[in-house]
Order: structure tokens, then C-alpha cells, then sequence
């Protein structure tokens, strides 16, 4: 069971913790995050701003809870693209074969054959700076891998007696994939989704602080981290704050990640 694995329960209370500090940020936050008073800027942590204030005098605690919301909801509609297009393309190459399968390897070799940051970096320069371009750019570098994974599993589960079996029965191909080979590959792909959130995660924050993701005034941490980079010794906390919330939650996306490969993992159940 998950909850017998305390570093994966630690990971699942910290991301609900997360998660729902973000969904309560406008009750939870002190402060107005867009408020600007340029007679607070950059004041320490204390009984006025618990977290200190930036450059132009706005709650570091309010901007931190808002940007909470922003940067789990961005991330999680990139991972639900990069699912969707993964498994989409994946599946498809895996099951039909032949002539669509070479086209939709040899794009999938392509895309690889590129950092997938650098890639990432150059669609969303070429898009523009905005958040929905920044998603759009991740998910148009990421769902490759996902793709080439979900093509080896679909390929060696189509062979399986039991798919032969319903095929044998009358089953078309798209009852075989619903009933017969999604159900199969779900569980890897929960997985690889738990682990790879924390590097989605990264790579927002990573694009906004260099200005191509959240746009001012918006919070977001990556963005956060911009904004306190220039003033980082006078006002540190401007730039521990967003950073310490990028780590914790990397971290606890990761501890969940390795709790549920552990779960999903056959020899972990001889283990038990």
C-alpha cells in the first residue's frame, strides 16, 4: 500500500497541502498581491509582511500563495496536453504499424534528437511571452517521450492472447485499445506523469524567469524569482521564498512519483 511508504505518504501531504493553499490563496492571502506601495518596498519579514515585501512594496506571501494556483494550474493542463498527445500518437504508432508508424517515430526521432529545454525555449521565443505560449511550447517538446514509451508497451500488449482473443471475437480496433490496451499501459503512465511533474514544474518556472512565461503583475514563481534576482542582496527573501516553493514541491511530485512506481512495480509485491 501507498500509505506504507512514508516518504510517498510525506510527498502525497505536502502536494494536498500545496494544492489546496493554491485553490484558497484570495482567503488565505493577507494582502492584495497586485497591491503596489512604494513606502513598504522591501521590507523584511515581519509582523506586517510575514514574508517580507518586494520592490514596489507588495505581500512576498500573498504574491507566493497566488502564484501557488498559477504555477499547479499551468502545470497540470501542460502534463493533461502532453498525456493527451502522448498517449494519442503513441497508441496510434504502436497498434497500426506500417506506414504511420515510421512517420510518427521518425518525428518523434526528430524532436529527441534536440535539448529538449533549448527546443522548448526557442518555439516559446518564437511564439511570444505569455504563459499559454510557454505551455504550448512544453507540451510540443514533451509528448515525444511519452509517445515513444506508450509505442513499446502498445506493441508488445497487441500480441497478447487476450487481445488476439478479442480480436478473434469481432472487436474493432477501437474497442480492443478502450477495453483491451489502455486499461494495460495506465498504470506506467500515472507513473511517468507523478514523476515528470516536478520537471514541468521546473520548466515553467525556468522559462518565466527569463521573462517568457507569467507577464507582469501576475505572481508566478519563476516570475517572483525574476523580480527579486536584481535586489537578491539587499532582499534575499525575494528570491528564497519562490525558490523554496519550487523545491518543496519538486521534491514532494518526486517522493509520490517513486511511492507509486514502487506500488505499480510487480517485484514490489513480492517484497509486501
Amino acid at each position: 500500500m501507498l500509505l506504507k511508504d512514508r516518504l510517498a505518504l510525506v510527498g502525497l501531504i505536502i502536494i494536498v497541502v500545496i494544492v489546496t493553499a493554491g485553490m484558497l490563496a484570495p482567503r488565505l492571502a493577507p494582502h492584495d498581491p497586485l497591491h503596489i506601495d512604494l513606502s513598504l518596498r522591501l521590507e523584511p519579514p515581519g509582523k506586517q509582511f510575514i514574508l517580507g515585501s518586494d520592490h514596489l512594496g507588495r505581500c512576498v506571501l500573498s504574491r507566493l500563495l497566488y502564484g501557488t494556483g498559477v504555477s499547479l494550474k499551468t502545470s497540470f493542463l501542460v502534463l493533461g496536453m502532453i498525456m493527451t498527445a502522448g498517449i494519442f500518437f503513441g497508441t496510434l504508432s504502436g497498434y497500426c504499424g506500417g506506414l504511420i508508424d515510421n512517420i510518427i517515430i521518425s518525428v518523434i526521432d526528430v524532436l529527441l534528437a534536440f535539448p529538449g529545454l533549448v527546443l522548448a525555449l526557442a518555439i516559446a521565443g518564437m511564439l511570444g511571452p505569455s504563459l499559454t505560449n510557454v505551455m504550448i511550447a512544453i507540451a510540443a517538446v514533451h509528448w515525444v517521450g511519452y509517445a515513444r514509451i506508450i509505442r513499446g508497451m502498445v506493441i508488445s500488449i497487441k500480441e497478447k492472447e487476450y487481445v488476439l482473443a478479442a480480436r478473434a471475437c469481432g472487436s474493432n480496433s477501437l474497442q480492443i485499445v478502450i477495453r483491451h490496451i489502455l486499461p494495460n499501459i495506465l498504470s506506467p503512465i500515472i507513473v511517468l506523469a507523478t514523476l515528470d511533474m516536478g520537471s514541468i514544474i521546473l520548466t515553467i518556472s525556468g522559462l518565466s524567469f527569463l521573462g517568457l512565461g507569467a507577464q507582469p503583475p501576475n505572481p508566478e514563481w519563476g516570475a517572483m524569482l525574476n523580480d527579486g534576482r536584481t535586489y537578491m542582496q539587499v532582499a534575499p527573501w525575494l528570491m528564497y521564498f519562490p525558490g523554496l516553493a519550487i523545491l518543496v514541491t519538486v521534491m514532494a511530485f518526486n517522493l509520490m512519483g517513486d511511492g507509486l512506481r514502487d506500488l505499480f512495480d510487480p517485484r514490489s509485491l513480492r517484497r509486501l
